[in-house]
């Protein structure tokens, strides 16, 4: 109860930061609009695959992650900017922070591909679900476990980058040692926010994708359809407004943890209490 209640301050007051600055949830937006660029290598890249060529099909389908990766990390890195000029009471703007994160844009290249290599092992841990129950069980637990430790060590790599100016490589060393410098090595899961969000929209907007899919395949079009739409419109806006909020929230965090500042609005207590460790 105490960790749903820190992620729920935490998230509430990311979104008082956000209301403050609209103007940061168009970094998302635009990514997500930009993602579909990529489509056009991708698609094709499963055609191939679907023929039996497979490595061509699987050099497009990985080129096109990759792309995603790199698309992905532009917008962050522009948010990120952006974010921390507002935080430190200046003034910012699109331009400016895409401007910057273009600026940089070797080292978004290099983190993007380390991104794209990263994803791919995790897929190729988790397999294709073939073999035994237990075995499937196991792949996928254990896959999912390296995907989160592997955000969370990362969390700082984008403020580490564009606010610091470091490397990429640097760059993930420096997130790595400051979560362990200031919450130790006993991290037992994420940082602490984005629970109210997946509580009130995430999970029953998916819940609405699914029932509505179930309902249009056993023959109810009219009622399974609108019903399927409205959940992936709610999942994706609810899925750009975290993202925005996790954004921010990433600039605070590193710079409590890096140089005890605290700032937007919220306490040292929330700040110091927002990543999970083992009891």
């Amino acid at each position: 109860m105490r960790g749903w209640s820190e992620s729920r301050a935490l998230t509430r007051q990311s979104w008082a930061v956000l209301k403050e600055n609209r103007y940061l949830l168009t970094y998302p937006m635009l990514g997500v609009v930009a993602c579909i660029v990529p489509l056009f290598v991708v698609v094709p890249g499963f055609l191939f695959i679907a023929a039996n060529r497979n490595w061509i099909g699987w050099a497009l389908v990985i080129l096109g992650l990759y792309l995603v990766m790199l698309v992905t990390a532009i917008f962050q890195a522009g948010l990120t900017v952006s974010a921390a000029a507002e935080l430190e009471g200046g003034h910012s703007s699109l331009g400016h922070g895409l401007g910057t994160a273009f600026g940089r844009l070797g080292r978004l290249a290099r983190w993007a591909f380390v991104g794209t290599v990263v994803n791919v092992l995790i897929g190729l841990l988790r397999g294709n679900n073939s073999g035994g129950l237990v075995s499937v069980i196991f792949r996928n637990v254990l896959a999912a476990a390296a995907d989160v430790m592997w955000q969370l060590i990362t969390f700082f790599v984008m403020p580490a980058m564009m606010l610091d100016d470091l490397g990429m490589i640097d760059a993930i060393k420096k997130s790595a040692a400051t979560f362990k410098q200031r919450w130790g090595t006993q991290l037992s899961g994420g940082v602490r926010i984005g629970g109210l969000i997946g509580l009130v929209a995430i999970l029953p907007a998916a819940i609405a994708i699914v029932g509505g899919a179930f309902l249009a395949t056993s023959g109810a079009w009219a009622v399974g359809v609108p019903i399927a739409v409205i959940g992936f419109v709610v999942l994706a806006i609810a899925s750009l407004v975290l993202s925005a909020m996790r954004g921010v929230f990433s600039v605070v965090l590193y710079r409590y943890a890096t140089q005890g500042i605290v700032e937007g609005g919220f306490t040292e207590e929330q700040l110091a209490g927002a990543v999970k460790v083992k009891a």
